[in-house]
Order: structure tokens, then sequence, then C-alpha cells
């Protein structure tokens, strides 16, 4: 009973895993509205799933709904995420309309100058809804040419990569994208088996990384937010092959993984346009911070995963159960998800201490990139003037390596540090002291 309780009480404020690929939205939005309910199912005889014969036939997300109504409902709702105060899917001017692009270059300029030499410093929006995906990776600003582009660059965007990786093996991630890309975004064949439709890991690469051993929190073998961990995670490319690569071999806890990239050089480490040091992009360890971490997180301790949270249980008019599929902030279905554990806090105050948790971090973080980006300009100016020797300017370029490593693995984190907020306010203060030192020297 004692267990039970310990389980309740953890529950909902594992609430904000936002899904999408990057950033932090507007601070000015007002409290979301209950989530739109999607109409059940129309009443018909029950259809067993007789699984599909292929893996091209399961990769349309259309060809499922047939047989799970309710569920696929849900990820069409992905084209229609709401915003929340810090997260959501975006805005929409009218029904008919797609979520509008937020610039997040506009809104924080200091983005520009932290990664200047870098393709995000020329396009860089809020992700959407997981519907959106495909989409946003064909239209980004920041990937090359099609003739350039690898097959690669769709590893997490399409059910298709799990086809063509059947029919390829790792060759596929070195094709040309315009050889490759079909139609399909991401859905259903990303997460489930083509035979029976049970939860299934489709990515390899999760694999490889778990065969390190390296998880200290909890045993991830088995769980079903593993196939969470297919893509909402930090990676880079295999300098080979262009096969993503879950920098684990340490660990997965932000100074594990600068160990791991210190190894040798990573695709997506750079020498910084203005500075020079050899700094790195990190990509949304949503999976590492929330399970991982000097600072343990009391929700993933209590055995709580992503799916608890992001994909409440739902009934049909029929008794029907089934798991939403929209993917979204649960601040969005509060009733479903936190109140079904802090019943005594209701929807308004819940809201209200997720969000607190959230703008503490929320602010950190904007104010640690502003900060970042006042020594880069100084510390590039002093190197221009010639005012540092060889070892001041060795230093600071370290300083700048290891500070900027930990501030991108908290500002890309798509929970605002919700998911981990001690670890991540532990993160960014070792961010902010390190910059604080690169001043010292620079200003």
């Amino acid at each position: 009973m004692k267990k039970w309780i310990l389980l309740c009480i953890g529950a909902c404020m594992v609430v904000l895993l936002v899904f999408s690929c990057q950033g932090e939205p507007e601070r000015e939005v007002d409290a979301p509205e209950p989530e739109a309910e999607v109409e059940p199912a129309e009443e018909k005889d029950e259809i067993d799933f007789p699984g599909f014969e292929t893996l091209a036939q399961a990769a349309d997300s259309d060809a499922w709904a047939e047989y799970f109504p309710n569920a696929y409902q849900y990820w069409e709702k992905t084209e229609e995420m709401r915003e929340t105060t810090y997260g959501g899917g975006g805005r929409k001017e009218a029904e008919d309309m797609e979520i509008e692009k937020i610039d997040y270059l506009a809104l924080y300029p200091f983005l520009k100058t932290n990664y200047a030499g870098f393709p995000f410093s020329k396009g860089y929006y809020r992700s959407r809804g997981h519907i959106y995906a495909l989409t946003d990776v064909i239209d980004t600003e920041r990937l090359p040419d099609w003739d350039e582009r690898p097959a690669s660059c769709m590893s997490c965007k399409s059910t298709d990569v799990v086809v063509l990786v059947d029919e390829h093996g790792d060759d596929f991630f070195g094709k040309p994208f315009a050889e490759v890309v079909g139609e399909n975004t991401v859905g259903c064949l990303d997460c489930h088996d083509h035979r029976d439709a049970s939860v299934k890991v489709q990515r390899d690469w999760v694999f490889t990384a778990l065969e390190h051993d390296s998880f200290r929190n909890i045993d991830p073998e088995g769980r079903d937010d593993l196939t969470c961990a297919q893509c909402h995670v930090n990676y880079y490319f295999h300098e080979d092959t262009t096969k993503p690569v879950l920098p684990w071999s340490t660990g997965l806890t932000v100074e594990d993984q600068l160990e791991h990239y210190s190894k040798a050089r990573r695709s997506d480490e750079w020498e910084h346009e203005i500075t020079g040091a050899l700094v790195a992009k990190i990509q949304h360890p949503e999976y590492e911070l929330y399970h991982e971490g000097q600072n343990v997180n009391i929700h993933s301790q209590l055995g709580l995963g992503c799916t608890d949270c992001h994909m409440p249980q739902k009934e049909d008019e029929h008794g029907e159960t089934y798991s939403s599929h929209t993917w979204t902030s649960p601040l969005t279905h509060v009733e479903e998800s936190c109140i079904q554990c802090h019943g005594n806090w209701g929807e308004a105050e819940t809201i209200a201490k997720a969000e607190s948790v959230q703008g503490k971090v929320y602010e950190k973080q904007n104010r640690i990139g502003d900060e970042l980006a006042r020594f880069i300009t100084n510390f590039g100016e002093r190197i221009n003037n010639g005012d540092l020797s060889d070892d001041e300017i060795e230093k600071a370029r370290e300083i700048q390596r290891e500070a900027q490593f930990y501030w991108d693995f908290i500002w890309v984190e798509n929970s605002n540090g919700f998911h981990n907020w001690q670890e991540a306010h532990r993160v960014l203060d070792n961010a902010e002291e390190l910059i604080n030192q690169g001043m010292a020297m620079v200003d």
C-alpha cells in the first residue's frame, strides 16, 4: 500500500516531456484549455489485428486506422497540438492552417552567437507535433542542398526508415536524401511490430548504446519508453556511416557525455566561428535527463516512464481502453494524467506547480545563454586585438567548450528542466561558473 501511494504521489509531475525536437517556447501564453476530446470510433464488429505481410504496408499509418481507430485519431491530433506556457506544438491562426513555425533565432538572439559557424545559426524553429516531422526536416534551412543531404537526416522522421534499413542495412544512412525520402512521417511502425502491433524498438542504435551497460539509476531493458529513446536523446552521426550514435559509452549524464565526445572529434562538433573553440551541438536529451544525473529524479526512481504521463489511458463509449497517441504536454490533459495521482491538487494548482518549476529553469537557461554569448563576443574581440597569449586562448577555448556543452544540454531538453529540475539547475550552475571564469580572463 505504501509503495502504491508513493507511485501515485510521483506520477503527475513527470508531465512535461513536450516531445518534439528542440527548444523552448514563448512565455506569454495563457494557461491551456482542456484538451478537445476525439470523437469515439463508430461502433462496429470487433476486428482482430491480422498483422501486415510486409514492412512497406505497415509504413503507411493510415493502414492501421481500421484496427486501432481510437489510437489513430489521437495520432492525427498531433497536427493540432496546442501551446502551454513553456511548451507545446505551436499555434494556429485558423482551423484550416498548419501550426505556425516559430523562429527561435528571432526569439532568442543569443543563439546566433552561441551557434555561430554551425547550421543551427541559419535555421532553428520550435518543433511541432510528430505529424510534421518529415515536413519540417524537408523544409529546414540548416541542412545541405538535396544533392548533398544524406538519408541519415530522416533517421527519426519517417516510418520509411524502418523499411529501408531492413532492405539496405547500414548502407541506407549514406544514401542521398532525395533518393529515399517518401511521404510517410513518424507513425505507427516507428514503435510497433508490423506483425502483432506489440511495442518494439525499431532503431538498432539504441541496442548498440545499451551494450555499454552505462545506466546507473534504472534498468532500461523491457521498458516501453525505450521506444522514446530511439529519438528523444542526444546523438551524433557516425563519421564513416553517418548512422546515428548515442554517446553513452561512459554514461548518460552531461559530464559522461562530454567525456565521450572528448575521446575523438564528432560530427556535431565544430570550430566556433568567433573564437575557434571546438564546441559541440547537443540534441534534445529528454531521456537522459529524466532517467540519469548526479541528482536522481524522484519520478524515474519510482518507476515511472515517458508513457505514464504522455500517453494516458482513455476509454471510449463502448468501454474499450486505449492509450492517447498525441504525445503532448500532460498539462493539456491534466485530469487524465496528473489528477490520477495528484487529485488533491486540482487542475489549476497542478499547472501552477509545474509551471513554477519550469519557469525557474527557463529564466536561468535564457540568462546563461545570453551570458555565454557575451563571453564569446568578448573573447573573439580579445583574440582579434591580439590581447591574449596562446596559452590564454587555449584555456578560454576549453572553458567555452565545457560551458557551452552544459548550457546546451539543458537548453535543448524539451521539458524546460522539469524531467529532473535539480539536475537541470546543477548543470546550468556549472555552466555559469565556467562562463564567469572565462569572463574574468577576457572581459
